[in-house]
């Protein structure tokens, strides 16, 4: 066997090697965005069908949107459960820089009352955000909390935030682009060995 083809078969084992990896990560990545933007949705719709009110216990130490969301009780037959929310689908962040000097002052769309968006606007950084997370939720408030009543301790404060549609899409058609591009490397691949 001449060097030629010794570097062709192991040129090709490692495109087919690669393909595989390349496909395997695509369709993991598909799999999860799928399930964060349909599928998750609709389960939690179909299953999320108990209602009951809990209390701010105090800002958790969980993150939504760099946010630290409350840290809710509350109780489903006599049994007391905890849940971090609410959470936030996405934020955008508008800020600009003047000659080292913060044009935009902080500010937020989280309001005392009223809706709570899904989507968090701030203005420079996530202090003022974060400032009106917890004016609106302060220790003691009585707030919604949604749960499966078959799995109690699955549950979600105030409104659900998934994906948009959208983003989902998106997301999804990026990982099944990655998953088409693994393909064709592993064909490379296979085509390199029966050269």
């Amino acid at each position: 066997m001449s060097k030629v083809n010794v570097l062709d078969n192991t040129t090709g084992w490692v495109f087919i090697l690669v393909g595989i990896l390349v496909i395997l990560i695509g369709a993991v990545m598909l799999a999860v965005f799928v399930w964060l933007g349909f599928k998750r949705p609709e389960y939690r719709k179909e299953h999320f069908t108990g209602q009951t009110m809990g209390t701010v216990e105090r800002m958790s130490n969980i993150y939504s949107c760099n946010i630290r969301v409350p840290l809710v009780s509350y109780t489903v037959n006599g049994q007391t459960y905890k849940v971090a929310g609410p959470r936030f689908a996405a934020c955008t962040t508008v800020f600009a820089d003047v000659a080292g000097m913060q044009v935009l002052g902080g500010g937020s769309n989280i309001t005392v009352d009223g809706e709570l968006p899904t989507v968090v606007k701030m203005k420079g950084n996530a202090a003022a955000a974060q400032a009106a997370m917890e004016s609106r939720y302060p220790v003691g408030k009585s707030v919604a909390v949604f749960y499966d009543p078959d799995k109690p301790k699955k549950a979600f404060v105030e409104r659900d935030a998934p994906l948009s549609k959208t983003l989902s899409t998106i997301l999804s058609a990026v990982s099944a682009a990655v998953s088409v591009i693994g393909l064709v490397i592993l064909i490379i691949g296979v085509v390199a060995l029966t050269r």
